[in-house]
Order: structure tokens, then sequence, then C-alpha cells
């Protein structure tokens, strides 16, 4: 009798061990607000996770549009990648870091880019079906028209004109300055705003490439000038 009393007890330690785990054990399924550091700035994104066993699958919506995600987590500790297109080649951005019930942070790898850091928090109730169709969360900012730009680099300053048309989430314009005309593509989504210019300097053709965020009559950020570095930039509305 004793022995089988001994057996009944085991087994309701074992349960209790096997119940008190399972509640511990992180779940990262979900909606998530991502921000990204790094040396090109601060950036938004909406992170969206399924997971399946050890197995996590998602979608990623950022500055570049949508992809998919493919990734594991195992216990606190969670990788995931996701794959984009820039100018005409795949680039592979990897994530690792660790999960902390409704946080998650660690480092990103740009590829050849660099490196960064991450946070994510857990999107709240309600507000997680227009972050997911907004990535960049916040009031709808309309750019269209003409502004004027300062860009400091480590080659010195510049200042370029932009005349922008934002059509929904699409931008197009124009470009004018030490580089001469040229159009411009890119995109607003919510406060954040990306676009590239095509410039031809000396016969070497080469992207130059903004990313920002705008606060109505004025914005600031980021820009890659090809081969020639990187800067800042600020921006008012004419």
């Amino acid at each position: 009798m004793k022995t089988f009393l001994r057996g009944l007890i085991g087994l309701a330690l074992l349960a209790c061990a096997t119940a008190a785990s399972a509640q511990s054990k992180p779940d990262a399924s979900g909606v998530w607000d991502v921000t990204v550091e790094s040396q090109r700035g601060k950036q938004s994104a909406v992170l969206t996770i399924k997971t399946d066993g050890e197995k996590l699958s998602g979608t990623y919506k950022g500055q570049r549009g949508d992809a998919p995600v493919s990734g594991t987590i195992k216990g606190s500790e969670i990788k995931f990648s996701i794959q984009i297109n820039v100018q005409g080649t795949d680039l592979v951005i990897a994530y690792s870091g660790t999960l902390d019930k409704d946080s998650m942070k660690g480092s990103v790898e740009f590829g050849s880019f660099g490196t960064g850091d991450w946070t994510a928090a857990r999107a709240k109730e309600g507000a997680s079906a227009a972050s997911s169709s907004n990535p960049q969360s916040g009031d709808k900012m309309d750019v269209t028209g003409k502004w004027a730009f300062t860009v400091e680099t480590d080659q010195g300053s510049g200042t370029p004109s932009f005349t922008f048309k934002q059509e929904g989430e699409k931008l197009t314009g124009t470009y004018k300055g030490a580089f001469g005309e040229a159009p411009v593509q890119g995109s607003v989504k919510g406060k954040a705003i990306s676009f590239s210019v095509k410039v031809n300097a000396q016969g070497v053709e080469g992207v130059i490439e903004y990313t920002g965020t705008i606060e109505k009559d004025a914005m600031k950020g980021t820009v890659k000038l090809a081969a020639l570095g990187a800067g800042t930039w600020t921006a008012k509305r004419e």
C-alpha cells in the first residue's frame, strides 16, 4: 500500500512539474511591434508570428513591404529570418534574441551590410489590425508638395529640393540638386518615409537611398549615397 501511495505522489509531482513547465514556456505567437536600430537609423515594422512546436513562421511588414518569416523558438531563444530584394539583389536579414513574455530583444545581421539591435513589444489588443495594415502606426501623413532638404555627410553638405506626389502609400516625384534632376520612387507608411533617386555623376551611375520619419511639415532621417558613404538629412515643407 505504501508503495502504491508513493507512486501516486510521484505521478502527482510529475504532473505539477510538467504543468509548471508548460506555463513558464514563453509563447511568441501573435503580433509584435518591432523597432530596429542600426547605422542607417531607426526603423519600425510589424511581425506576425505563428508557432508549431519549435517551428516559427509568419509575416514581416516593414518599409520595403511584406516578407515571409521562418525560424525557430527553443525555450526563450528565438531566431528568424526574412529575405528582401535590394537593388535587384536578394538580401537575407537574420534576427536572433530572447523572448520574455510580452517583449523580445536581440541582434540583427543585414548580410554584408552590417549589424544592428532590435526590440519588440507584443501589440495591444484592438491595435493589432491597424498595426498590421500600417507598420508605421500613427497619423496618416501626406508629403505631396515641395520640400527643401539639408543633407550632411563626411564629404560635406548639400541642399537639394524634392517635389513629391503621394498616392496612398506610393511616392513619386522629382529630385533637383548637385547631381542634376532625377525621378523619385518610394513609399510612405504612417510616419515612415523611404525613397530612392538614381543619379549619374561624372559618368558613374548610383542610387541614393533616403529613409526617415515625418512630423507634419518637417522630416528627418538617414541617407545612403551609393558608394560615397552615408549621412543624415532634414527637410521642411516649402
